[in-house]
């Protein structure tokens, strides 16, 4: 799920782009999240799955083979974030909706995701969008994923993902015109469509499925040698 940064003006680059380093990083992703998407949690004491793991908080909802986080900031203030994560064939089947494509022929054993990429509004067009995408896909890479996988925001109003990833040779496989509106998935929060949990609005936005096969995935793979998030922060528990 994504709402990202596809700008491409020639700015000059006066931000960091680093792994997720602790407890301040891990909920500035989690306030993104809710604020785009929506989600559970009390700020200050929990996190959602993905990001408690990147904590090494306790997780067992949700079956995990690895994750990864990112910021971007300037002067110590964040205006970006992304996060990605590596899962099983069982839960990457779980995570997929019905739709006119065989799941099971198309995902793998090991299966990246990009689970969200959000840049602040006053910060888009510099290229932080595209450097949150390339730091994921350095990480994916270096564990080796045989697919990649991700919902794409379609938004009516401001910037779409879809540029950022056809960039990166993902390819389509199916929109969802209902996707945010109905069962596990549904939002309740919207920029957009102006869906808050304290209103009845739904989400109306489409999304699309968007895949890359892991062979490509290491041939196009930036490689910039970025630290990961363990190594950055040793994760205690809490």
């Amino acid at each position: 799920m994504m709402a990202v940064d596809t700008g491409t003006t020639e700015r000059p680059r006066n931000w960091l782009t680093r792994p997720v380093m602790g407890r301040e990083d891990a909920f500035y992703l989690a306030r993104q999240h809710e604020h785009y998407f929506g989600c559970y949690y009390e700020s200050g004491q929990t996190l959602p799955h993905p990001l408690a793991h990147l904590l090494g908080w306790t997780d067992d909802e949700v079956p995990l083979l690895d994750a990864a986080g990112y910021v971007a900031t300037y002067r110590g203030v964040h205006v970006g974030g992304a996060v990605a994560t590596l899962n099983d064939h069982e839960q990457t089947l779980d995570d997929l909706p019905d739709g006119a494509f065989d799941a099971d022929a198309l995902v793998g054993e090991r299966n990246g995701w990009f689970r969200l990429n959000v840049v602040d509004p006053a910060w888009q067009g510099r290229g932080i969008g595209h450097d949150l995408f390339d730091a994921r896909l350095d990480w994916l890479a270096d564990h080796d994923p045989d697919m990649v996988f991700a919902f794409g925001w379609e938004r009516e109003h401001g910037r779409s993902s879809r540029p950022l990833f056809e960039a990166h040779e993902f390819v389509p496989i199916q929109t969802f015109d209902d996707y945010y509106a109905i069962g596990d998935d549904a939002r309740t929060s919207c920029p957009d469509c102006g869906a808050w949990p304290s209103n009845d609005i739904e989400c109306g936005c489409p999304t699309t499925l968007w895949a890359l096969d892991g062979a490509d995935l290491q041939r196009i793979a930036t490689r910039q040698n970025r630290p990961t998030t363990s190594d950055c922060y040793e994760a205690t528990h809490e």
